[in-house]
């Protein structure tokens, strides 16, 4: 059974597979930064690592007013209730730099919210309301659809924006609530169809005024509690019941009000290295796609998941911490090897965009609080994390021949190289543009390291 699995993941990919990778990261390059943005050395470093991709954070309770005032239209980017002056500043920097961008829109303001929510509810979750989700999304994506008037600038308008992401972690009650109605036995799932209602308000705001965006799904935490009822849902669970199916058997149950969305997002952080699968059934981390994605095809198959098409998988979130600067982080060399063989099994599964969290360590210690995933330490030195995101390969021996998967890191020539004495030989070559993804076996005597090389970037290098 091993030989098959192993034998599986080293053939070589259909050509579903023939697709770039898009990197990215989750995060704000602006932390801990002064105006201009422009000129944040933690944006440079997200520009130096190769990052497409930058997400960022729109909470709607920080851009919406704290209460309701008269005449406030909650759909117009123009309302100057809004407070767009830090996001527009951070979209113009990022944009002038040549990213890309995606906005994760989450947390409701109070008077957005249901009346009836309990003590034990963190503000902006409980019962979201879905119509004004919707019309606070039409204002979002208006102001970022590259028509809308720059304040600051006389006849230019804010840059277009890639992506715009419906809510954070669904599945968990510090982001919606609530996750079950009932108790017990008797307990029956209440978040997936609520946030089904959120997702589909959003999908309508968004496209009436910039429909060319993606609409991805808020991402799911990959555990969640065992039993019916506890404070978690499971992921795979839960995008079950969003998607109308259920049970594992994915039985179809009525869904008149199907879910709208282009990507379906995912958090797949893992306990220990890329290749352990999650113990729990509905569990779903990095080898453990096949949960959400089997459920996903039969829901477009049936109408289920519209529009009626293929779509996309994202990760929008995932890292491990390191050592250093955690004690009880991965080790750093181990740490750089886990990040691009989690890269290679998330695209061997159908994922097609990763956006790594973060780009800085948090300040520490204490470190159990904080996430030291960063590609860079906190004073600045970059990690070899750093270098495996910029050039991300992997190599694997089996019997007599190296299994090698590379994404490039700009365009050119890929030479994938041998160690043989005091330096490096070429012995494959493949030509490629920026994210295009090569896999190749090539033939390397026992233990000879194996590394990429793009021009003057070069990969981590790999034992076989």
């Amino acid at each position: 059974m091993l030989m098959v699995t192993v034998l599986g993941l080293l053939a070589a990919p259909s050509a579903a597979h023939a697709r770039v990778l898009t990197l990215g990261i989750a995060d704000s390059p602006f932390a801990d930064s002064t105006s201009p943005y422009a000129g944040d050395p933690w944006l440079q470093r997200t520009v130096e690592v190769g990052a497409q991709l930058v997400l960022l954070s729109a909470s709607w309770a920080s851009l919406a007013p704290v209460e309701r005032p008269p005449g406030f239209d909650p759909a117009d980017p123009a309302d100057p209730a809004y407070r767009f002056t830090t996001l527009d500043a951070q979209v113009r920097a990022l944009a002038a730099r040549g990213r890309r961008i995606a906005l994760l829109a989450t947390s409701a303001p109070a008077w957005a919210t249901g009346s009836d929510a309990p003590a034990s509810a963190m503000p902006g979750t409980w019962r979201p309301d879905p119509v004004e989700f919707g019309r606070f999304s039409r204002a979002l994506a208006g102001r970022y659809n590259g028509t809308f008037p720059d304040p600051l600038t006389p006849g230019g308008t804010l840059p277009e924006i890639a992506a715009f992401q419906a809510w954070g972690e669904p599945n968990l009650p510090n982001h919606l609530t609530p996750q079950w109605a009932g108790r017990g036995s008797r307990a029956r799932p209440a978040a997936p169809a609520h946030y089904r209602r959120l997702l589909n308000a959003f999908y309508a705001g968004v496209k009436a005024v910039a429909p060319r965006a993606l609409v991805v799904t808020g991402g799911t935490s990959p555990f969640g509690d065992r039993l019916p009822g506890g404070a978690r849902m499971p992921p795979a669970r839960f995008w079950r019941e969003v998607l109308c199916l259920r049970g594992r058997a994915l039985h179809r149950a009525a869904c008149p009000d199907p879910a709208h969305f282009d990507v379906l997002a995912h958090h797949p952080y893992s306990v220990g290295g890329p290749r352990r699968r999650a113990l729990n059934q509905d569990d779903v981390t990095v080898p453990d796609f096949a949960k959400l994605t089997r459920p996903l095809r039969l829901a477009e198959r049936t109408g289920r998941a519209l529009p009626r098409k293929r779509h996309r998988l994202w990760v929008t979130e995932f890292s491990w911490d390191s050592n250093p600067p955690d004690p009880g982080g991965v080790p750093a060399q181990r740490h750089a090897r886990w990040l691009a063989e989690a890269f290679e099994l998330f695209w061997r599964q159908g994922v097609d965009t990763i956006t790594w969290f973060l780009i800085r360590d948090q300040a520490g210690p204490p470190f159990a609080s904080k996430y030291q995933s960063g590609l860079f330490m906190r004073g600045g030195a970059a990690k070899p994390a750093a270098r495996a995101f910029r050039f991300p390969l992997t190599a694997r021996r089996h019997d007599s021949r190296v299994y090698v998967w590379a994404r490039l890191p700009a365009s050119g020539v890929l030479h994938v190289q041998r160690r043989a004495g005091g330096s490096w030989r070429t012995i494959a070559t493949r030509r490629g543009r920026v994210g295009d993804v090569k896999t190749l076996s090539v033939r390397a005597p026992r233990g000879a390291p194996i590394r990429g090389k793009v021009g003057d970037l070069t990969s981590i290098s790999w034992p076989t």
